[in-house]
C-alpha cells in the first residue's frame, strides 16, 4: 500500500475515532500514534490551553520526548502545566498568536529556538513543526512534531498533519460541549460521522466527484439548508459545480461570478441571515453561509449553503471542518494519481535501468594479458543518457564506445539501445572507428532528428595483439592519456568531429597510436566536469587531469573510491545534476 493510501486510510480511522468519542483524553494518544504511522517524525505532542488562559499550556500527550516524560509527570488528566511564555520558544508563540503553521527545520540555526537548544541536544532532534489547534477562530492549543536528522515533512505530510490538527481541535470542542449536554454536540458529531463515511468512500472507491457531491450533501443537512454547493476553481476542476443529488456535469451560468464575489471578501467564511448582497448579484436566497477552500495562500473555491432557517457560529465551524476535508482529500487524491503514474513510469525505468546496467557490466573485460577495460557509472536519474559498451570482434580486436546522449529517461535509453545495436553490427562491417562513426551517424540521423536529441561519443578499436588503439571523436572530450612517467600526453588530443545526429552527412576520422607505454587511457562524460561547489565553481578538466595523474596506478576499486570521495568533498553532496561515467583502459 502506498504512503498516500496509508494516509487516507489513517485519516478515515482518526475521523471515526473522533466521531465515536465524547472524550478527547481517551483517544488523544491513539490519534497521535495513527498519525505517526504515516509521517516521518517519530514523536509528537499536544499542548492545550484551558479557559482562554494563554499564560499556561498543558502537555497532554504521552507520545512525546523521553526527557519531558521523565522530568514532568502530570498527576491529573489536564496534563503537565508549563508557563507558555517562559518555557516555550518564540516560534511557538508566533504559531499560536498568528494562528499559522511554523516549520523550524534546524533548531540550532534559528534564533527563535535558542531556549530549547539544550533540550534538542538531549533528545536528539534538530527540527520542529507547530500546528495550532483552532476551533471557531480560537486557538485551543497546539501540536508539535519533532524531526530527527534525516526526517522531513513534505507538503503532502504537512497537509495531512494539518487535517489531523483540525480533527483534534474538533475532538477537544466535542469534549467541552459534551459537558453542557446541548444539541450542538449532536450536530458536530453527526457532521463528523458523515465526513468520516465520505472519506472512507473516497479511500475505497477513489472517486473524487462522488466525494464532493457527498460533502455538499453533508453541508446541506448539517446546516439545515435548502441547497448546498461546492464550487471548485482550480486547474482541471475549474468552474465545476457539485450540488446535492445533482448530475456531475451540471453548471451554473453565474459560477465564476459567485466565486469571485465570495473570494473577494476578506474573511474566510461568514453567514448572513438576511440578504445583504447586491440585488443584481442574484446568487442567493433569503440567507446564506459560505467558507473558503484555502490551501496556504491559494483559494481553490468555496462551500456555499443557501436558505437555512437561521445560521450560527456552529454552522460556520462545521463548514470550516468540511473545507479542510475537501482540501486534504483533493490533495491526497491528486497525490495518489501522481503516485500511480510515477509508479508505472518508475517500473518501466527500472526495467530499462537493469537492461542498461547489464549492458555495461558485460563490458568489463580483460583485453589481453596487460590491459583491461573498467568503468564507473552513476546516473543522475533512474535511467541516464551516458553509457559504455564493449564488444570483442575477434581474438585480436575489441571495439568499444563511450557516449553521452542528451537528456535522461525513456527517450535517452531508447537512443542508447539504438546506438548499442547499430554499433555492434557496424563493428563487423568496418575496421576503423572513423568508418563506424560515419555510418552510425548516417543510419541513426533520422531517428535522432525526429526525437530532437544528439549524442557525443568516443568510438574505439583496440588491436589487442599489438596494443594499438584507434579512436574516433564525435563531439566528445578527448581522452586523458598518461605515460609511464605519470605525465599527461597532450599531443594525442583526438581530432573532434560533430556529435552524432546533428548533420546527416557528418564524416569522422580515426586517431591511431600505440598504448604500450601508456598505463592509462582515461575517458569520461561531462557530468564529472560540471559538478559545482558551494560557490558554483565547476570541478573542471584540470582537476580531473590531476586526479588521473594521482590515481592511475591504483586498481579500479581504489580509483572509484577516491573519485567519489574527491567529488563529494568538492561539492558537499553525493547527488549530482548530470550522469557520471568514467572509462579506463588501464594496465592490470
Amino acid at each position: 500500500m502506498s504512503n498516500t493510501n496509508m494516509k487516507m486510510k489513517n485519516l478515515v480511522e482518526i475521523s471515526s475515532m473522533v466521531a465515536e468519542s465524547t472524550d478527547f483524553f481517551e483517544i488523544k494518544d491513539n490519534i497521535i500514534e495513527k498519525m505517526l504511522e504515516v509521517v516521518y517524525p517519530r514523536k509528537a505532542c499536544v499542548n492545550l490551553f484551558y479557559n482562554n488562559d494563554y499564560n499556561h499550556a498543558y502537555l497532554v500527550c504521552s507520545n512525546t520526548l523521553e526527557y519531558i516524560k521523565e522530568t514532568f509527570v502530570g498527576d491529573e488528566i489536564r496534563g503537565v502545566k508549563f508557563n507558555f511564555y517562559e518555557d516555550y520558544p518564540e516560534y511557538i508563540h508566533e504559531a499560536v498568536e498568528e494562528k499559522k503553521i511554523v516549520y523550524v527545520k534546524n533548531i540550532f540555526e534559528d534564533e527563535r529556538a535558542k531556549v530549547e537548544i539544550e533540550l534538542a541536544r538531549q533528545e536528539g532532534y534538530i527540527g520542529r513543526i507547530v500546528f495550532p489547534l483552532i476551533y471557531n477562530k480560537q486557538v485551543l492549543g497546539f501540536m508539535t512534531c519533532f524531526l530527527s536528522e534525516g526526517d522531513y515533512l513534505n507538503d503532502e505530510d504537512i497537509d495531512f498533519v494539518a487535517s489531523i490538527a483540525s480533527l483534534i481541535a474538533l475532538s477537544i470542542e466535542i469534549t467541552a460541549q459534551n459537558k453542557q449536554k446541548n444539541f450542538v454536540i449532536d450536530k458536530l458529531r453527526n457532521a463528523l460521522e458523515l465526513i468520516s463515511e465520505a472519506t472512507k468512500r473516497l479511500y475505497l472507491n477513489k472517486n473524487i466527484d462522488e466525494f464532493l457531491v457527498h460533502l455538499s450533501d453533508i453541508a446541506k443537512k448539517t446546516t439545515n439548508s435548502e441547497d448546498a454547493v461546492i464550487l471548485i476553481d482550480n486547474n482541471g476542476s475549474k468552474n465545476k459545480v457539485f450540488r446535492s443529488y445533482c448530475r456531475l456535469d451540471e453548471r451554473d451560468e453565474n459560477v465564476q461570478k459567485i466565486i469571485q464575489y465570495l473570494l473577494a471578501k476578506e474573511v474566510n467564511g461568514l453567514y448572513v441571515n438576511e440578504t445583504e448582497l447586491d440585488k443584481d448579484m442574484n446568487i442567493v436566497g433569503n440567507s446564506y453561509i459560505f467558507y473558503k477552500l484555502t490551501n496556504e495562500d491559494e483559494h481553490m473555491g468555496v462551500i456555499l449553503c443557501q436558505d437555512g432557517k437561521k445560521y450560527t457560529d456552529d454552522d460556520l465551524n462545521i463548514l470550516s471542518i468540511l473545507s479542510k476535508q475537501v482540501i486534504i482529500a483533493m490533495q491526497l487524491y491528486g497525490y495518489n494519481e501522481q503516485n500511480l503514474k510515477h509508479k508505472l513510469i518508475a517500473k518501466e525505468l527500472n526495467i530499462l535501468n537493469k537492461q542498461q546496467k547489464l549492458i555495461m557490466d558485460e563490458s568489463r573485460m580483460d583485453c589481453n594479458d596487460e590491459k583491461e577495460l573498467q568503468f564507473y557509472h552513476k546516473p543522475a536519474t533512474v535511467v541516464g543518457g551516458d553509457f559504455y559498451y564493449a564488444h570483442r570482434i575477434d581474438e585480436n580486436r575489441v571495439a568499444y564506445i563511450i557516449a553521452d546522449v542528451m537528456g535522461h529517461g525513456i527517450v535517452a535509453n531508447y537512443m542508447v539501445a539504438m546506438i548499442k545495436g547499430t554499433f555492434k553490427t557496424l563493428c563487423y562491417q568496418f575496421k576503423t572507428p572513423g568508418e563506424i562513426a560515419t555510418y552510425l551517424n548516417k543510419i541513426l540521423y533520422d531517428e535522432f532528428d525526429k526525437m530532437g536529441v544528439f549524442a557525443t561519443a568516443l568510438i574505439n578499436v583496440l588491436d589487442t595483439n599489438e596494443n594499438i588503439l584507434s579512436v574516433s571523436n564525435a563531439g566528445h572530450y578527448s581522452p586523458i592519456i598518461i605515460d609511464k612517467d605519470g605525465d599527461i600526453i597532450e599531443s594525442l588530443n583526438c581530432k573532434k568531429g560533430i556529435p552524432i545526429g546533428v548533420l546527416p552527412d557528418g564524416e569522422y576520422h580515426s586517431n591511431t597510436f600505440s598504448i604500450k607505454d601508456y598505463p592509462m587511457v582515461f575517458m569520461f562524460t561531462d557530468g564529472t566536469l560540471e559538478i559545482k561547489d558551494a560557490q558554483k565553481e565547476e570541478y573542471g578538466l584540470e582537476r580531473l587531469k590531476n586526479f588521473v595523474k594521482n590515481n592511475y596506478k591504483n586498481n579500479r576499486k581504489k580509483i572509484v573510491e577516491n573519485l567519489k570521495k574527491e567529488i563529494e568533498e568538492f561539492s558537499g553532496s553525493d547527488n549530482f545534476e548530470d550522469d557520471i561515467l568514467i572509462l579506463m583502459l588501464k594496465n592490470k
